[in-house]
């Protein structure tokens, strides 16, 4: 909220005797506290809940994929044509503009996924989204608003990854005007409703209305991203007006917000299951699948949605999703809480209490530390020994070492199939086999990879639904990850705002989705 709002409401206030509390949402000037902010908006530089809330205001896609339903609609492109299995052509919409100014054509999308940001062996944006899009091949220009897309292979999901994280277009023109990634990845261009005016990182990112946007004007003149890790002041910055919208709320505060009729509270889980990683290589205790199939069986998911949650998400027994339709399996979805079977595997390991290192973020996560500890005593309740370590980045959480043993993580699906999801963060070449955190020697894991290319390329809806069967039967077996509930995304507005949040992480501020009254 700007000095000037904040005057003529305490004026207003007390001229009129108002109460303390006021809801102040407009469209002057929108504000949204978010517990963390990216190190960097550029859609390619980083992979993490934090750029999910941002990059739909800034960026956008070929096609959109509807944040409530699923359904794909026209995005950037106006139509899209399946050429061969492998291949997809895109008609891309005329009169776009960037930012800056310059028209959106053909070879803004050919360069978005170029050597020099994408498809370089050491291109920057590489790392982050490989995983996404490492079946591309190419992005070929066919004429100045038509462009084909081809894989390297068969891939059913062509039309979901270009709606997805990682495909938003860039301007290649601004790119080039740079110089280098370093300068500009300080000012990004793309062609959403909202323009970078400013970013400091771990503090603000300032966002304008574009005015030449395709759509139509955004409904909010200015929208702050405001970085504010205490739970308690982002609770008292809404009380107050000075947010109309915060993140990461916890169920214990939905009555408590809502009960002055100043204050929605909206949000619940999303298509992203919350877990554990282990590090199964770097540690002699986390080799031994046994410890890691022990974990599995020693939390209650029933209680920690029960008692912490309020019942506002639902367990995850394995990394299924019900939006994945047909390849939703029930029957390896069943219970794994069994604290007799995991004092058995332990027992089979050998196990002889040496210290098991769980490194977390206190505040990234809804609850991170009170779920955290909750888990932890289920787990020295069957034997294991665990030492909760805190540390302040993700840098430090992953950073390489024999103690590196467990991390926190969430398992996104950004289009619903489970390639999205737990093969898109499992999968050979990813950030965690490329750290070392997989066991990728194991006969179990050779079988998860060898039916997740299968699951990734075949046209065929029996052959893939059996090869994800497979998989999740291996993975249940060698597990290098455990699943515990989906991740719930609540949130705190302004009841002057008119906004509901869809299943997935990215935030979207368009006037199809957000208005004032």
């Amino acid at each position: 909220m700007t000095a000037f709002r904040k005057t003529l409401v305490a004026s207003l206030m007390a001229s009129c005797g108002l109460m303390a509390q006021s809801a102040w949402a407009s469209a002057e000037h929108m504000v949204v506290a978010v517990q963390q902010l990216p190190p960097t908006v550029e859609p390619q530089g980083v992979n993490n809940n934090a750029i999910d809330r941002v990059v739909a205001s800034i960026y956008e896609t070929l096609i959109y994929a509807d944040t409530h339903t699923g359904e794909l609609k026209p995005g950037l492109a106006e139509s899209w044509k399946r050429i061969s299995p492998e291949t997809v052509e895109f008609k891309l919409r005329q009169g776009v503009k960037f930012h800056d100014g310059t028209a959106f054509t053909a070879d803004d999308v050919v360069f978005s996924f170029g050597h020099e940001r994408f498809s370089g062996e050491k291109a920057p944006g590489r790392p982050a989204a490989w995983e996404f899009l490492g079946g591309l091949k190419e992005v070929k220009k066919i004429d100045d608003y038509t462009v084909r897309v081809t894989m390297k292979s068969a891939d059913p999901l062509i039309e979901r990854r270009f709606s997805a994280r990682m495909s938003e277009i860039i301007s290649e023109d601004s790119f080039k005007k740079a110089g280098n990634w370093e300068t500009w990845v300080k000012k990004p261009i793309g062609t959403g409703p909202y323009k970078i005016d400013s970013f400091k990182t771990g503090n603000r990112l300032e966002l304008s209305r574009f005015d030449g946007y395709w759509k139509g004007d955004a409904p909010a003149a200015k929208l702050s991203f405001v970085e504010v890790p205490e739970l308690s002041a982002r609770v008292a910055g809404l009380r107050s007006g000075e947010f109309d919208l915060i993140t990461e709320v916890p169920p214990d505060q939905i009555k408590p917000l809502s009960s002055d009729g100043k204050v929605d509270v909206v949000g619940g889980p999303i298509d992203n299951i919350y877990g554990l990683v282990f590090d199964s290589v770097s540690s002699k205790v986390m080799q031994n699948k046994n410890i890691r199939k022990a974990i599995l069986h020693a939390i209650d998911r029933e209680l920690l949605v029960s008692a912490l949650f309020a019942g506002k998400t639902t367990t995850a027994d394995s990394f299924q999703l019900k939006t994945f339709g047909d390849l939703y399996i029930p029957e390896l979805n069943q219970k794994l809480y069994n604290p007799e079977k995991a004092r058995e595997l332990i027992k089979a390991s050998g196990y002889k209490g040496e210290p098991i290192v769980w490194r977390i973020q206190a505040g990234y996560y809804t609850l991170e530390m009170t779920v955290s500890q909750a888990i932890a005593s289920m787990l020295k309740a069957v034997g294991l020994n665990v030492e909760l370590q805190v540390k302040e980045n993700w840098t430090q959480v992953e950073a390489a070492g024999a103690d590196r043993m467990i991390n926190n993580a969430s398992f996104s699906a950004y289009f619903p199939d489970p390639a999205s999801q737990l093969w898109r963060r499992m999968k050979p070449g990813t950030s965690w086999d490329s750290m070392g955190f997989i066991a990728t020697t194991s006969a179990e894991y050779k079988t998860f990879a060898e039916q997740g290319k299968i699951l990734e390329t075949s046209v065929d809806a029996a052959e893939r639904k059996a090869a994800w069967m497979k998989m999740l039967t291996a993975f249940a077996e060698d597990p290098q990850a455990c699943p515990l509930y989906a991740l719930p995304m609540i949130y705190g507005k302004q009841k002057s705002l008119q906004w509901t949040p869809g299943t997935e992480g990215r935030l979207y501020f368009t006037a199809e989705t957000l208005s004032f009254k």
